[in-house]
């Protein structure tokens, strides 16, 4: 753990092994986490911790919060992590735990070997199908909503493009300052959209609006 970590003590060695003695599961996870603010970082690492200390199928031994330190890549973010001693009640405790908090790594402490009755084993694979599926679900909505907004931005920009036309063909360089996009996206934007589909037409470096397709009134 970096040097400035908090380390917060829950369970003491008796209480872990009292739980161990009733099947739990002694495990060891990391979570990182990168963004800004980096105050944002530790709040939200404290609201997971905070979560856990109150969730009916784990119980929390100890945790520590690193401090959150500048991204090598993009020094705007930041990047901490936290480092978690937790006991789960089951393997599906302990399976949903991973697909909920997604911790970088997980070690298992005690007890070297599990055993499972069928029965328990079959209605593990179970809920974690049942988790798949609203997973999939979930995604596949957020995907049409995506291409729901991608399309209205498509034709917000295309009229916004027209209109900036409308009294004066121009380069892609003056319709990147009329629009506020950056001119390779524009480039890209207009070749594969407005272009391919008739909207505009180009002569050497010019833009200009098809006016076979676009009927505008010129000021």
């Amino acid at each position: 753990m970096k040097k400035g970590a908090d380390k917060e003590q829950l369970l003491s060695k008796n209480q872990v092994d009292e739980y161990l003695s009733k099947g739990y599961i002694h495990s060891r996870a990391i979570i990182e986490m990168m963004g800004a603010p980096k105050e944002h970082l530790v709040e939200k690492l404290k609201g997971y911790m905070l979560f856990l200390k109150s969730a009916q199928n784990s119980k929390m031994i100890s945790s520590s919060i690193a401090v959150p330190r500048k991204n090598e890549k993009d020094k705007k973010l930041f990047t901490t992590y936290a480092e978690l001693e937790i006991m789960f009640k089951d393997a599906s405790a302990l399976a949903f735990f991973c697909f909920d908090y997604m911790p970088s790594s997980i070690e298992i402490l005690q007890p070297t070997e599990l055993s499972y009755r069928a029965t328990d084993f079959a209605a593990f694979f179970n809920d974690m199908l049942e988790r798949i599926y609203r997973l999939d679900l979930l995604l596949k909505n957020l995907k049409a909503t995506n291409a729901v907004l991608e399309k209205n931005a498509g034709l917000l920009l295309r009229n916004n493009i027209i209109l900036s036309l409308k009294n004066k063909d121009k380069t892609i360089s003056e319709l990147s300052k009329n629009t506020g996009i950056p001119e390779d996206q524009l480039e890209k934007f207009i070749n594969n959209r407005l272009l391919s589909d008739g909207w505009l037409l180009k002569k050497g470096d010019i833009f200009s609006i098809n006016h076979k397709k676009v009927k505008v009134n010129k000021d």
